[in-house]
C-alpha cells in the first residue's frame, strides 16, 4: 500500500513530463479499496491534442519496495467518448469505474473531469458471436486440438452473460470491477439449467480442473440450454438483435443448427 504523498509526487511529475496534461485522476484500486501490496497506481492523464492512447509504465520506491505506477494518457475527448462505451471486462454489464480528480489545467474543465467515477453501458446481445463461438469449439474439437476448444469455449462463455443481461436486472450499483461483474453474471436467475457450472468450466475457473472433455460438454449445454431459453423470450430479445438472426431463432433453424454442431462430437 502507497501513501498520499507518493500519490502527489506522481500528479505533480506525470502533469510535468507529460506535453499537453490537461488533467490528472487517480483510478484503480486504490479507489475502489481493494489494493493490497502488489497493486500498482493507476492515473488517467488528459492532454488537449489527439488522437491520443498510450499506456507507459515506471516504477518507483516506496520504502523498501518497489511500486509500479501506470498512466493511461488519453486526448480530451477520447476519454469522454468512452463513457458511451462498453467495457469488455465487465461480461456486458453496466459499469463504473471510480475517479478521483487530482489537477486539472484549467478551471472551465473542471465540470468536465471532475467526478467521482465515469459509466459505461452494457454491450449488446451478440448471438452471432456465441454460435460462432460454438462452431470453433466443435471444429477444434474435431481438429483434436484441446488448447484451440479451451479457447474457443472461452469465448462462448464470454458471449454468454450479454444474452441473458436482458432477462435479468442489471445490477445496482454497475459492477466496478472484473470479479464483481463475474459474480455478477453467474447470479443470474434467468439462465439456462447448470448455467452457472457450464460457465466457469467453459472459463477455465472451476475450483477443481476440467479435462477437454468436461469443457466441451460443458461448452455444448451452455448453447443448447441458451437457444432453448432465448426461444421463449422472443419478446424481449427481438428488438436488440439484428433481423436476420431473430428470424432464425424464431422459426427454429437456429435451435437445429445448434444441435447439428453439437451431434458432431468429434
Amino acid at each position: 500500500m502507497v501513501d498520499a504523498e507518493l500519490i502527489e509526487r506522481w500528479a505533480r511529475r506525470l502533469r510535468r513530463e507529460i506535453p499537453g496534461t490537461v488533467a490528472v485522476l487517480l483510478g484503480g484500486s486504490y479507489l475502489r479499496g481493494d489494493a493490497g501490496s502488489s497493486s500498482d497506481v493507476d492515473f488517467d492523464v488528459l492532454v488537449a491534442d489527439g488522437p491520443t492512447d498510450e499506456w507507459p509504465t515506471w516504477f518507483d520506491v516506496d520504502g523498501d519496495r518497489l511500486v509500479r505506477i501506470d498512466a493511461w494518457i488519453r486526448d480530451l475527448p477520447r476519454w469522454l467518448a468512452s463513457q458511451e462505451e462498453p467495457q469488455d471486462w465487465a461480461f456486458g454489464l453496466p459499469c463504473s469505474e471510480p475517479y478521483q480528480l487530482l489537477w486539472t489545467a484549467d478551471e472551465s474543465l473542471r465540470v468536465q473531469v471532475d467526478r467521482s467515477s465515469l459509466g459505461h453501458p452494457a454491450g449488446p446481445p451478440e448471438l452471432e458471436h456465441f454460435i460462432a463461438d460454438l462452431g470453433k469449439v466443435a471444429n477444434a474439437r474435431e481438429r483434436g486440438d484441446a488448447l484451440g476448444m479451451r479457447l474457443a469455449a472461452q469465448d462462448l462463455a464470454r458471449s454468454s452473460p450479454g444474452l441473458l443481461r436482458p432477462l435479468n436486472p442489471d445490477p445496482r450499483p454497475p459492477v466496478g470491477s472484473r470479479r464483481a461483474a463475474l459474480l455478477a453474471v453467474l447470479a443470474f436467475e434467468v439462465a439456462p439449467p447448470g448455467y452457472h457450472q457450464d460457465l466457469l468450466a467453459c472459463l477455465g475457473l472451476s475450483e477443481r480442473p476440467s479435462d477437454a472433455d468436461a469443457v466441451h460438454a460443458a461448452a455444448c449445454r451452455l448453447a443448447t440450454g441458451m437457444v432453448d431459453l432465448l426461444e421463449t423470450r422472443l419478446d424481449t430479445l427481438t428488438p436488440l438483435l439484428t433481423p436476420q438472426i431473430s428470424a432464425s431463432l424464431r422459426d427454429g433453424s437456429l435451435r437445429r443448427y445448434v444441435a447439428q454442431v453439437v451431434a458432431d462430437r468429434g
